[in-house]
């Protein structure tokens, strides 16, 4: 048996080699090199990119390196496995027949690994063709298959011995595609011959149709013709009529318009002087109005000024109003109301009085928001008192009857009357304070005395 790693005398390699190249299809071709590193590199090599006009420089370097590692099986059997499934027929049929049942009692019968591939002298007769003593000579030298002496001496007898004949059917071949593309031509050119002359019948009977129609013609064009000329006497003399009238129109408008340009030149006159005069108040205006501006700035500067002293009289009134306070907070409330001779319900009011203050951290009395605040506060059971009593007619009815609703004011009275007594207490309490508590020389010092 010969393998593929086996030297095949009689066989040149690189010419081998060449045509299994030459014969894969770009796409496998590109394939195959980008996926071997050393030959991308050398194909790379000066900034080539991998296009199909530069097949032959591929196919080149590819060979080279081929005979560089000398048509090893490592770098023949890659370009064998690309160039193998390119040819379906012939790798359809020794696929199926190598994974069949019958090979596999064939290899069992002849104790065969499973890795050998071998053809029968049957089976080779069966697959082997004259036509394609190329892709059989490819076989034989790259592919894993195994062939014995004779078949390896009939594939290359067989290619030696019929170079001739398969020359003289590559010629026929192409003589054959030659005929054909021919015949194709000749087929085209009649088709296209029978076209133009059923055009040119068609263009004859309308040409001769038309002819038909143009003497018919003829005879009405001659008759409008004879109408035509005395429509064009008739429109002559009309036209010089009109060119007569149009001559007095013309001159009857340069004189109106000579009159309209008098009364325009007037007007002219008139709207410049107008146009002098206000601009003369426009400037008298501009004047005024930069006087204004600067009244504005002043009066900007003067509410300024104002706001200022407003901010500082709201300042010292604020000041004022805190003095009261801190004059409240040194009063002794407890001891104030020890010796104070009150009835039962001023006692009563005086309590709820203290209640309103608020003990802080030093355990002194002061009042929860400021004097005026306060005494709003004791007023505000009169002002909702008299608001009853006012829309009494109405909170009548809400409140489902005379009775019920007099009856519940009956407290707000008392609780009013206990108000107003409570206020004349107060009163008399901040006179005595600030006519017997405060010395005058307390009232004048900046800041109050703690006791």
């Amino acid at each position: 048996m010969l393998g593929n790693n086996e030297e095949i005398l009689g066989v040149d390699l690189g010419e081998a080699f060449d045509r299994m190249v030459s014969d894969l299809p770009w796409q496998s071709l590109r394939a195959y090199v980008q996926a071997n590193t050393q030959v991308l590199k050398a194909c790379s090599a000066g900034g080539h990119r991998m296009n199909q006009k530069r097949r032959k420089r591929v196919e080149t370097i590819l060979t080279r390196e081929a005979e560089k590692a000398e048509y090893s099986q490592t770098m023949c059997s890659g370009v064998f496995a690309v160039w193998y499934p390119t040819h379906k027929k012939l790798h359809t049929g020794l696929e199926e027949h190598f994974h069949s049942d019958e090979y596999k009692a064939y290899r069992e019968e002849n104790d065969l690994e499973e890795d050998d591939y071998v053809l029968s002298e049957e089976k080779f007769e069966h697959f082997f063709k004259i036509e394609d003593l190329d892709k059989w000579r490819t076989l034989l030298c790259f592919s894993p298959l195994k062939f014995t002496q004779a078949q390896a001496d009939g594939i290359l007898n067989d290619s030696q011995g019929n170079t001739e004949l398969l020359d003289r059917l590559t010629a026929l071949e192409a003589e054959m595609e030659e005929l054909r593309r021919r015949d194709a031509q000749l087929t085209v050119e009649s088709q296209r011959t029978t076209e133009e002359a059923q055009q040119r019948t068609a263009e004859a009977n309308e040409a001769k149709r038309a002819l038909r129609e143009g003497r018919g013609g003829m005879e009405g064009l001659a008759k409008k013709l004879e109408v035509s000329q005395a429509e064009n006497r008739r429109l002559r003399v009309q036209g010089e009529k009109i060119e007569a009238h149009s001559k007095q129109l013309e001159e009857h408008f340069e004189a109106e318009l000579e009159k309209q340009a008098g009364r325009l030149r007037v007007d002219l006159a008139r709207v410049q002087a107008e146009l002098m005069d206000w601009q003369g108040k426009y400037e008298g205006q501009v004047v005024a109005n930069r006087r204004l501006d600067e009244g504005i700035a002043t009066a900007k500067k003067e509410l300024l000024f104002a706001e200022r002293r407003t901010e500082q009289a709201e300042a010292d009134s604020d000041r004022l109003n805190s003095f009261a306070d801190l004059v409240l907070g040194q009063i002794d409330w407890p001891k104030v109301g020890a010796q104070m001779k009150l009835t039962p319900m001023l006692r009563r009011q005086f309590n709820s009085l203290v209640r309103k203050l608020d003990y802080e951290e030093d355990n002194t009395l002061t009042i929860e928001a400021t004097l005026p605040a306060f005494w709003d506060g004791l007023m505000g059971l009169e002002r909702e008192l008299i608001d009853k009593v006012a829309h009494s007619n109405t909170m009548e009815v809400a409140s489902g009857g005379v009775e019920a609703y007099w009856r519940a004011l009956t407290d707000a009275f008392g609780d009013v009357r206990i108000s107003l007594e409570a206020r004349l207490v107060l009163l008399n309490m901040i006179q005595e304070i600030f006519y017997q508590v405060l010395e005058q020389d307390d009232l004048e010092a900046s800041l109050l005395p703690t006791k």
